[in-house]
């Protein structure tokens, strides 16, 4: 797989990143069924294998750091790994000191069995107590080679100006982006353009509705139906208390899937490489459950650009209903 270079950066890429929430040690959780350890290393080591050397995890993927440093034992060089601060206690978002950003980073390099990070982020802006001294904190933990480059995750327009005007100097913001959720295109996208920072796609399949595998609502699993693309009841997990867009993201993934059916590829290549070749997205974030669903999700292509445009343009309405919101789960919106 060809390697991209992150702009204010020297890493050295695959587009497509492994995301390692569902490294969870074997245990069942809220968002995913239980992985093995094993399985996860088969998964690491079918992506090296294929070559893709980037790797997302965090420290509120419960086990996925510790998972992801044992199945990289003896392969920490072929490897770029990101991962993120935040939600230290479970689901607390509070905010966390410079010496907290310390302590974080350190529990993070024991976790992954590691001396250094290449990417650390910043899980959300509520995690910061004070923007000067978070960046301050940073700056120095790069000086120490602790990390190597430090961005964001899930960062909205304001909050992006308010860590530049402080001085920060992210390379990166890591976001929701698909064909079904394309609200970065409004305010967040412009701005990364201007300062040269790429956004790190995740969720490029939208849990997996772009697989092409479901008709309706009802053949969705519950438990991804809490995102403001379904109506606050369409399941009990529900939190966001809002409309959303069925009738519009069934109708599009209709329209989708005729596009692809022309085209002869599947619908899952064909929403992820629309995700790649869109300005100022170098990167899509994937998850996989088995090695097999790693190879799939290489084969990314070149779409022609009157796909790409068609694409686009039959999700048009889904754009319209999803509005301005960035973060799917919450309301009001905790990415702005």
């Amino acid at each position: 797989m060809k390697r991209v270079t992150l702009p204010g950066s020297d890493l050295s890429v695959s587009p497509v990143c492994i995301g390692c929430w569902q490294f969870n040690d074997g245990k069942d959780t809220v968002n995913w069924d239980a992985q093995p350890q094993e399985v996860s290393k088969q998964v690491v080591e079918k992506a090296l294998e294929v070559g893709i050397n980037f790797f997302d995890t965090a420290e509120g993927y419960s086990g996925s750091e510790e998972v992801l440093g044992r199945s990289l034992r003896g392969r920490r060089q072929d490897a770029i790994i990101a991962t993120k601060y935040g939600f230290r206690e479970g689901p607390s978002t509070q905010p966390y000191t410079a010496v907290q950003v310390e302590e974080a980073i350190e529990r993070s390099l024991k976790k992954l069995e590691m001396s250094y990070i290449d990417l650390l982020q910043i899980h959300f802006p509520s995690f910061v107590a004070d923007i000067g001294e978070t960046i301050k904190e940073l700056d120095r933990q790069v000086s120490l080679g602790k990390i190597r480059y430090y961005g964001v995750s899930n960062y909205g327009p304001k909050n992006l100006r308010e860590f530049f005007d402080a001085g920060g100097k992210p390379i990166s913001n890591q976001l929701c982006y698909n064909l079904l959720w394309r609200s970065i295109e409004n305010e967040v996208l412009p701005i990364c353009r201007e300062k040269n920072m790429s956004i790190l796609a995740y969720s490029p399949l939208q849990q997996g509705l772009l697989s092409g595998r479901f008709k309706n609502a009802e053949d969705f699993p519950e438990g991804r139906r809490r995102g403001k693309l379904f109506g606050k009841d369409s399941t009990k997990l529900s939190r966001h208390g809002q409309d959303g867009a069925e009738k519009e993201v069934f109708q599009a993934l209709e329209a989708i899937r005729k596009v692809c059916d022309r085209e002869s590829i599947p619908m899952a290549r064909a929403a992820l490489s629309w995700v790649i070749q869109q300005p100022s997205v170098p990167v899509v974030i994937v998850g996989a459950r088995t090695p097999e669903q790693v190879v799939e999700n290489s084969k990314v292509v070149t779409l022609k650009q009157e796909v790409l445009d068609e694409l686009a343009s039959v999700t048009e309405d889904v754009k319209k209903a999803v509005g301005s919101s960035l973060d799917q789960w919450a309301h009001p919106d905790r990415c702005q």
